[in-house]
């Protein structure tokens, strides 16, 4: 794939004498570039890269050292940095820039990429920055959507014609709004109302006689959605019917813009992030992020889980006497304890994973948690016959490997309830499954794993010993 060629990008080939093949991390070298006081060569070396690339450069500098670099290059350069960018990259890029500078990017950048960099600024830095800007008109409209909806998501700069137009009309259309045309592949049809009734291929437009009328070679079957519809809900209809782009219409069906492919490949990656993140117990965090908010964002979790832990200890404490006249049994806590974990985690990852996909709608969760304890039976079964032997033949003692057996699947069964039926419930109660799934199934899995093993060691204890 050869990189991007426009006005705004230097191309390069491999053996160009200016890259340095030994360079291994080309953000870190743009940085030393700007601390040795070389922005000129600093910048030479960016504009040899893509512009993604080029981004991630610069959100990466300080901000003194942000603002210089951007004041080396045009607004027009920055703002195709931008369209390159997915909306969480654009507000970090943009973070710490100076309102002159940054509203001279805006202007320069399209109406749905000003509009995500403003919904990510804190309200004080958007308020400098749209005081500053001569391009507002067009951004107004679309910062009343939620961050999360199609309305945020789309751009209005799409071609679109009457349904009574000629081929030929709508191919002046596409010739005039290239770019937009270039990045749907279609032009909409609307009616003297701005209402959506169809779309036609630019391709089909091009072989139509140019007398042809659009209504005549139209797809009337449009998938559109709502400007409020929860951005998740677009990316699972883009999957589902193979869009490269859904229109937003209002509800009296009055067109308002589209959402194209690549903004929704960059919310399910987006998503997807904040689900690991969310079950981690590390949202929003970034491996170049602040110390001070890895620290706010994990510590927290961290003190969670340790009173959980306390929980689990408080547990084995109850049954000291039983480990006391049994030592072995201290061994086998791991064991009981790690395999219901993983249990739960597989179980959980499944689960919430397909919530975030939209698989599982509320009438098939009881056939899940079904399924899961039948699974959590059938791997309780196994494991528990095959930790049986191994600690029987181990410790020479039968009645500690029928124990230790039971005991496992026994957690068996509470790491597939817990798994499928904590995030289940925590949906039933309107609260993200990914939040607080894995400390709560984690819990349960080590608190009934060591009750269980302990208390049936207690009752056995005669022939334990």
């Amino acid at each position: 794939m050869n990189p991007p060629q426009d006005s705004t990008d230097t191309v390069f080939e491999p053996d160009d004498p200016r890259v340095d093949g030994d360079i291994q991390d080309p953000a870190e070298h743009f940085r030393d570039l700007i601390n040795e006081d070389q922005p000129q060569l600093a910048v030479a070396f960016l504009s040899q890269m893509y512009p993604a690339d080029q981004g991630l450069c610069l959100a990466d500098l300080g901000r003194s050292q942000k603002n210089e670099a951007l004041s080396l290059l045009s607004p027009e350069h920055t703002a195709h940095i931008l369209d390159h960018l997915s909306p969480t990259e654009a507000a970090q890029l943009s973070y710490g820039v100076d309102a002159g500078t940054l509203s001279a990017i805006l202007d320069a950048s399209s109406p749905d990429v000003a509009a995500d960099v403003l919904r990510y600024l804190s309200r004080q830095q958007s308020e400098q920055v749209q005081a500053t800007m001569s391009r507002l008109e067009p951004v107004l409209p679309l910062l009343q959507y939620p961050a999360s909806s199609a309305g945020s998501l789309m751009t209005t700069e799409c071609p679109q014609v009457n349904i009574n137009a000629s081929a030929a009309s709508a191919l002046d259309i596409v010739r005039l709004r290239g770019d937009a045309a270039e990045r749907i592949g279609a032009v909409l049809l609307v009616d003297a109302h701005h209402h959506l009734e169809g779309s036609v291929s630019i391709v089909r437009l091009a072989l139509a006689r140019p007398d042809t009328i659009v209504s005549q070679i139209a797809d009337a079957a449009v998938h559109s959605v709502a400007p409020l519809t929860d951005q998740e809900e677009c990316a699972r209809l883009m999957e589902r019917y193979s869009l490269h782009y859904i229109p937003v219409a209002e509800p009296d069906g009055r067109l308002l813009g589209v959402i194209l492919v690549e903004d929704l490949v960059d919310v399910a990656v987006e998503e997807a992030t904040e689900d690991m993140y969310n079950m981690a117990g590390i949202p929003g965090e970034r491996v170049t992020g602040p110390l001070g908010a890895s620290i706010l964002h994990r510590l927290p979790w961290l003190y969670i889980n340790l009173g959980t832990a306390f929980v689990a200890a408080l547990v084995i404490s109850a049954f000291e006497s039983t480990i006391t006249r049994v030592v072995a049994l201290a061994v086998f806590l791991p064991v009981v304890a790690g395999q219901g974990g993983i249990g739960g985690t597989q179980t959980l990852t499944l689960v919430v994973r397909s919530m975030a996909l939209g698989e599982l709608p509320g009438r098939r969760g009881m056939r899940l948690l079904a399924r899961e304890v039948i699974l959590g039976l059938v791997h309780g079964l196994l494991l528990g016959l095959a930790v049986a032997l191994v600690a029987g033949l181990w410790k020479s003692n039968p009645f500690l490997g029928l124990v230790l057996g039971l005991a496992m699947l026994a957690n068996m069964l509470v790491a597939g309830l817990a798994g499928a039926g904590v995030p289940l419930l925590l949906r039933r109660l309107r609260l993200d499954p990914a939040v607080a799934s894995a400390v709560i199934v984690t819990t349960f899995t080590d608190v009934c794993g060591f009750a269980v093993f302990l208390g049936l060691a207690t009752a056995m204890l005669t022939a334990l010993t």
